[in-house]
């Protein structure tokens, strides 16, 4: 927790500090800026091994944010992105999420309510866990793209509400056989597409 909430609802913050860091601690990054919602670039985040929650609420409800950090984590844990980038409604740009497996609550909420985001990151994750994807994209009204390389079914303990209220038309480019529709597998009224 040594950063928790460090700058929280610093409403004129618009530049961030470097962090350097390269070994995290649990919660260490935690609602650090959450609420500075002059902050419009987020800071570069090296390390490549994440711990349980470190990023959780990192830059949530930041509304003047357009572009992510790089997030080039290989290995994540339970919760490490959790509402990261939650009600940022000027994010047009997601980071790349390139890891194959995935933890409890990784992503959980993690973009909801990005209001201006259009494209979601490319979601290469072939081994998934309960509530992974739980809301990610939940409230994003213009995302009209997904492209997820999962294959099975959208069970409910990995997809719960992860695509409601997105874009009312879309591409969703899938390889799996599942092809259920709604809030909690692939968004009605999108064409899916395979590749």
């Amino acid at each position: 927790y040594c950063y928790f909430g460090f700058f929280e609802s610093c409403y004129q913050l618009t530049t961030a500090p470097e962090l350097p860091a390269t070994t995290l601690s649990e919660y260490c990054y935690s609602n650090m800026f959450y609420n500075c919602q002059k902050l419009t670039t987020a800071p570069i985040l090296p390390a490549t091994t994440l711990v349980t929650s470190c990023y959780y609420g990192m830059f949530s409800s930041c509304t003047a944010l357009t572009t992510a950090s790089r997030l080039p984590a290989t290995t994540l844990a339970q919760g490490c992105y959790s509402s990261m980038f939650e009600n940022c409604t000027s994010l047009v740009t997601a980071p790349d999420l390139p890891v194959t497996t995935l933890f409890t609550n990784c992503y959980r909420a993690m973009f909801q309510g990005c209001t201006a985001l259009t494209t979601a990151p490319e979601l290469p994750a072939t081994t998934l866990a309960d509530y992974c994807y739980c809301y990610i994209f939940k409230g994003c009204t213009s995302l009209n793209y997904i492209k997820l390389n999962y294959t099975g079914n959208f069970d409910s303990l990995y997809f719960p509400t992860w695509v409601t209220n997105v874009a009312a038309s879309g591409d969703f480019y899938y390889n799996g056989t599942d092809t259920t529709r709604g809030e909690s597998a692939i968004p009605a009224g999108w064409t899916i597409h395979t590749f």
